[in-house]
């Protein structure tokens, strides 16, 4: 068996040598060799540590998905800096966050990507923080307005394109250390900032390639932003196995279907919204002929005939499981039999793809663990887990288990001990009358009734109860009927199930993460003690 580089320019030189010539990214339809990447990136290594650059070091990457990132990563995994993955629809508040509390050394940006004001951004953010970074590093053009007015304020400002065309000395590779940083979304709390290795990603990516079926005739499309694990495990699996990614730095449905036509992309993981458009915008099922699998992720519940779609386009199509701390596509669920129970294949979860990780289920309360089938919080041990988070060994150990599992916070259960089903978040499930249920089973109950679009259903505190409400949001034109609602309800669940109330909202409180649109349940938490607090 042919042991792999474990570290990225090891692994990046290695592949040179053996797909020198292989498209390794097409970005903006402009292809880059295996052998191209590895010299591009070296050579930006080697500028890079000329201007100080060093191991150790914290590099912000606030970039869309391009070439220039890839590099930008590549060159700091070989000098051994970490990088702080930012999100490019990040605001001051939060980029101050991360050059703040990330300690970040240096930033590399695109002041003029999609005109947005990246520099009145950056104005915007507290000089005490901004003044910790050693250097800005802008793409484009050098004299752009928007470049300028961030040298005018007194940053040290050097120009990518300089940096990457300029011959230099590379300094030897260092090899494994902490190299990437994802945010968590922070819906209820500051963000932590998840520490991979290379050793953890490029084991996941060998995995990725194994679990689903990469070669080098795979053409893996990334729409999801390399900033948060999404994105960039989907640019893992195909950059450190010899396969191709297709990226490109701003996608809506129409471009992805154009990428998929004219690259006969074989491979795309998305959120289940994204891949519904697609397939309602497709001419016909010619259009994913090329297409071998495609993975999603159930950010969106109220979404319930992704499968007919699926099946009328003939795409093969299965659910998928991820986080910051494991790594996107850990888990997906199994299309065949002899790898796993298929039955669930179209839930959330899945079988992890990792040989030697392992899934458990316990109860949140008393630490025991449950058998096949019974809801509790979901542990995975896994080779592509976190090293930590960054600077706070107090808030890993309390997510890391003494026997290695990661306790992931998710409601769900197991189905073997490689395979599982996620349900919930467990701040999402509620303890109604002494049983642990699942918001889900509620709104899925609650969608099917007259006029209702849309719903959320949280636990509000009453006394030492815990009571159902349901926020819900309408079909245009239509009326609200409380009291019908709660009759159907009663004829379809236990009691302790039924909302309390019904709440109509013009649309549920949420936050943009780097992957999609999450729902802040716990602000309606706290809607809901407040709505119930008055009708009392």
């Amino acid at each position: 068996m042919i042991t792999l580089p474990t570290y990225f320019a090891a692994r990046m030189a290695n592949l040179a040598r053996t797909h020198g010539d292989h498209p390794a990214l097409i970005d903006r339809h402009v292809t880059t060799t295996f052998s191209q990447l590895d010299q591009q990136s070296r050579q930006l290594a080697g500028n890079l540590a000329a201007l100080g650059i060093s191991a150790g070091d914290r590099v912000a990457i606030w970039l869309p998905n391009c070439l220039e990132w890839v590099e930008t990563f590549l060159a700091c995994a070989h000098l051994g800096a970490t990088v702080l993955a930012v999100n490019t629809r990040f605001r001051s508040k939060e980029v101050a966050d991360i050059i703040g509390r990330g300690r970040a050394d240096w930033l590399v940006m695109w002041p003029d990507f999609k005109g947005i004001a990246f520099a009145d951004i950056l104005a915007d953010v507290d000089q005490e923080v901004m003044q910790r970074l050693r250097s800005v590093i802008t793409l484009g053009d050098s004299q752009s307005p928007a470049t300028q007015a961030i040298a005018a304020r007194g940053h040290t400002v050097h120009s990518f394109d300089l940096l990457a065309q300029t011959p230099c000395e590379v300094p030897p590779p260092h090899g494994n250390a902490g190299v990437l940083c994802f945010t968590t979304s922070g819906t209820t709390s500051l963000p932590k900032f998840v520490l991979h290795d290379h050793l953890s990603l490029l084991t996941h990516g060998d995995a990725m390639k194994e679990a689903y079926g990469y070669d080098a005739t795979s053409r893996i499309f990334a729409s999801a932003p390399f900033c948060g694990a999404f994105g960039f495990c989907t640019l893992l699996g195909g950059l450190v196995t010899g396969s191709t990614v297709v990226c490109e730095p701003v996608t809506d449905t129409a471009s992805t279907l154009e990428q998929i036509r004219r690259h006969q992309v074989s491979h795309t993981y998305a959120n289940n919204e994204s891949i519904l458009k697609l397939l309602e915008t497709a001419h016909s099922p010619k259009d994913f002929e090329s297409c071998q699998l495609f993975g999603f992720a159930n950010f969106s519940p109220a979404i319930t005939n992704l499968l007919e779609q699926a099946e009328r386009n003939h795409l093969s199509l299965t659910g998928l499981y991820g986080s910051s701390e494991l790594q996107a596509l850990v888990a997906a669920q199994p299309t065949h039999p002899s790898e796993g129970d298929v039955s669930v294949r179209y839930m959330a979860g899945g079988r992890l793809i990792h040989p030697s990780a392992r899934v458990r289920v316990s109860d949140p309360e008393t630490g025991e663990i449950l058998a096949n089938g019974e809801s509790g919080e979901i542990e995975i041990n896994s080779p592509s887990r976190m090293q930590g988070y960054l600077d706070n060994p107090e808030a890993t150990n309390k997510v890391i288990s003494a026997d290695g599992y990661f306790k992931t916070g998710d409601l769900g259960y197991t189905v073997s001990d490689r395979q599982f089903v996620f349900q919930a978040r467990m701040g999402d499930s509620m303890r109604l009358s002494g049983f642990l249920v699942n918001p889900i089973e509620i709104e899925q109950a609650v969608e099917t009734l007259p006029g209702v679009k849309a719903c959320q259903v949280v636990g509000a505190t009453v006394g030492t109860k815990i009571l159902p409400v349901a926020f819900v949001i309408m079909n245009d034109g239509a009326q609200a009927d409380q009291a019908g609602w709660t009759a159907e309800c009663k004829r379809r669940m236990a009691a302790f199930k039924v909302p309390v109330r019904f709440e109509v909202l013009a649309a549920f409180p949420s936050i943009e993460s780097a992957n999609a649109i999450k729902i802040q349940k716990h602000k309606m938490r706290e809607m809901a003690d407040q709505l119930l607090r008055e009708q009392a």
